[in-house]
């Protein structure tokens, strides 16, 4: 099949174009008529390749966003700084850290936006879930750990960090949380 390349450059537009609008706006203050104004681009064309707002908004971050890779450095502790320091990066300098907020937002009020919004979380939890999984065949971590307990208590400090306290989100920080969460579970 042989992809017009007028096509090809009205999706790479509206693409920019609704990221921008998302960092400025939120998800809410975005319209499908913003980004055709914005882009150029016609509103039924807009609608030809994204049959709704959700789906314009979901393309265009998932241009964004790298996927979770899995490394396994030998031991716990050395997977979850890796995973866990990570994600502070990835709070602190990626595009889709800009508009989460809003997207976290629109998961509240909005089902499509809910179901993607899970699936995205247990997309970005799968690393840290399987570096436990080793942890416990390795005997890092008793077998009745509650995984999902101890995914909550290394990730929510640096959404905390990131959305509500200001403070500094680095590395340091989060082998300093990794150590701690570590310590409470041997």
């Amino acid at each position: 099949m042989v992809v017009d390349a007028r096509v090809s450059r009205s999706k790479e537009k509206v693409v920019r174009v609704t990221l921008d609008l998302l960092a400025e706006r939120g998800v809410a203050g975005t319209s499908v008529e913003a980004i055709a104004e914005r882009s150029g681009v016609a509103k039924t064309t807009v609608y030809r390749h994204w049959p709704t707002k959700a789906d314009v908004v979901l393309d265009a971050i998932a241009t964004c966003i790298e996927p979770a890779r899995d490394p396994d450095t030998g031991s716990l502790p050395g997977d979850l700084h890796e995973l866990v320091g990570g994600l502070c990066e990835a709070l602190s300098s990626t595009p889709w850290a800009a508009f989460m907020p809003s997207l976290i937002d629109a998961a509240q009020r909005d089902e499509e936006f809910a179901r993607v919004h899970h699936r995205f979380a247990a997309a970005m939890t799968a690393p840290l879930r399987s570096a436990l999984a080793r942890g416990v065949e390795r005997g890092e971590l008793p077998k009745d750990v509650d995984q999902d307990e101890v995914v909550d208590l290394l990730s929510a400090p640096m959404f905390y960090r990131r959305l509500i306290s200001g403070g500094p989100l680095d590395r340091t920080y989060a082998e300093r949380v990794v150590d701690r969460v570590l310590r409470a579970y041997r």
